[in-house]
């Protein structure tokens, strides 16, 4: 007796699949295929966005808008946004100057913050989740505040390699 039926379809499938196969399942995407890395600007996160951040309690949390002591983005989630001294910030006339070296700290700010941004602010992580837009302990500052203005504005501001 032959092969069941069931066992031939499942062998034309298998067979039948992947990049060799009679139907491939994937797609060619020739010799020069690159896919663009959205970067947005350093200098202005450094000069314009982390101090929002930081004025807002984004770190340590705000006790005064009941968040516990070291409660919120220095300890509690996976975007990690520490204060420290001498934040790049105090040497920005409008951009980091090249001499100034980032600290270890910064650096990790600005690429947790980058991860959570889009060229598109309104589907941005980093906007929605403090103007209460996504599920958050609370509003930091309002959809429509200068502080939301900044993060909006350094959606602009990217560059792609």
């Amino acid at each position: 007796m032959g092969p069941s039926w069931e066992a031939v379809l499942l062998l034309l499938a298998v067979a039948g699949c992947g990049d060799h196969g009679l139907f491939p399942s994937t797609v060619d995407q020739g010799p020069d295929f690159s896919v663009s890395e959205v970067v947005f600007d350093q200098g202005f996160f450094y000069c314009r966005v982390e101090p929002v951040l930081f004025q807002s309690g984004c770190g340590p949390g705000n006790p005064a808008a009941g968040d516990p002591p070291n409660g919120c983005h220095s300890s509690v989630t996976s975007f990690r946004f520490s204060e420290y001294m001498n934040p790049v910030a105090d040497t920005c006339n409008g951009v980091v100057p090249a001499s100034v070296s980032i600290p270890p700290t910064a650096a990790q700010n600005y690429q947790t913050a980058q991860a959570r941004m889009r060229r598109n602010p309104d589907q941005a992580p980093l906007l929605r989740y403090p103007t209460g837009q996504a599920q958050h302990p609370r509003t930091v500052f309002e959809p429509e505040s200068a502080e939301a203005d900044v993060i909006r504005q350094w959606a602009t501001q990217y560059s792609t390699r």
